[in-house]
């Protein structure tokens, strides 16, 4: 009958189970999948705001820190570390928080700026407090730990990517469609078009050519050809193509090519444009006009379908 009682005794002699006692949410307005907002130069000054709720107590006079690290989260903000606010007792349950690119950047361990900054940069958004070591008495433990669940990842991201290349424009009717190489994946293809007009002459017998203004298409990279319509058949349009990436930052344009929409009504349409014969099986195909117009007409037929450069 001891052996109960010396049970009983190791159990209470055991010390109690470290406990956090608090837990923070986060969320935002701002989008971001997988709990990951993605800032661009152009939003380095802007304000992210985030919203936080706690459950549960925190330790006898332990600080509830929200900071911003480029490090781990679950300790005490560093030096390098920027500090949003800091929640003792378990009066407050909410709050929000803002906080800048910009800022964070100054805090590095080498400080940069919006300007400076020419490389992709990540951080969390944390919420770190001491954990409880007596769950009675809700006594600090020496140990610190993350309670933000799950933090927020920011990655700001001050790289335009590469310009593409146009592979490819073929001409319809009243259209363009235009293949763009070497875009990014999961990037938005951007293309524009500038209609090109020619105005008196100069010494050497070519017209002084204008631009007119910027038509833009888009479309997923992953979605094929970008195809700029409502164009105007015989009029020739000078064609570029940019990126935007995930984070808004666009490239720098491709070469300009130039591409002239034609009015197509189908290769027998053409044929016969030709002066082919409509009847007559496979009669007439010697070297007469039927057998010279098939060739001719499908020549002009594809001919109008090929980049224009």
């Amino acid at each position: 009958m001891r052996l109960p009682l010396v049970v009983a005794f190791l159990f209470f002699a055991l010390p109690a189970v470290a406990q956090t006692g608090t837990a923070v949410t986060f969320t935002t307005t701002a989008t971001a999948p997988n709990n990951i907002v993605v800032s661009a130069r152009g939003d380095c000054g802007s304000t992210l705001r985030f919203n936080w709720s706690r459950t549960g107590n925190l330790c006898n006079g332990g600080n509830l820190y929200f900071y911003v690290t480029t490090g781990t989260c679950g300790s005490q903000p560093a030096a390098t570390d920027l500090q949003l606010d800091a929640v003792t007792g378990n009066t407050t349950t909410t709050g929000v928080l803002t906080f800048t690119v910009a800022s964070v950047l100054a805090k590095l361990a080498t400080p940069t700026t919006c300007d400076s900054q020419t490389t992709e940069v990540t951080f969390k958004l944390c919420a770190s407090t001491p954990t409880i070591s007596d769950s009675i008495n809700l006594t600090c433990s020496s140990t610190y730990s993350s309670v933000g669940t799950p933090p927020f990842q920011v990655n700001y991201d001050p790289e335009p990517p590469s310009a593409p290349s146009i592979g490819d424009i073929i001409a319809r009717d009243s259209a363009l469609s235009v293949q763009v190489d070497n875009a990014e994946a999961d990037s938005l293809v951007i293309v524009e078009l500038n209609a090109l007009t020619t105005a008196g002459t100069d010494d050497a017998g070519t017209g002084e050519v204008t631009e007119g203004p910027t038509l833009s298409f888009r479309k997923a990279s992953s979605e094929g050809n970008v195809v700029a319509d409502g164009l105007i058949n015989g009029v020739t349009y000078r064609v570029r193509a940019k990126v935007q990436d995930e984070a808004g930052n666009v490239s720098e344009p491709s070469a300009a090519l130039e591409g002239t929409p034609v009015k197509s009504n189908g290769l027998f349409d053409a044929y016969k444009n030709a002066n082919g014969q409509e009847e007559g099986g496979c009669s007439s195909t010697g070297g007469g006009l039927a057998g010279g117009a098939v060739l001719a007409a499908l020549g002009l037929w594809l001919s109008s379908r090929r980049k224009v450069s």
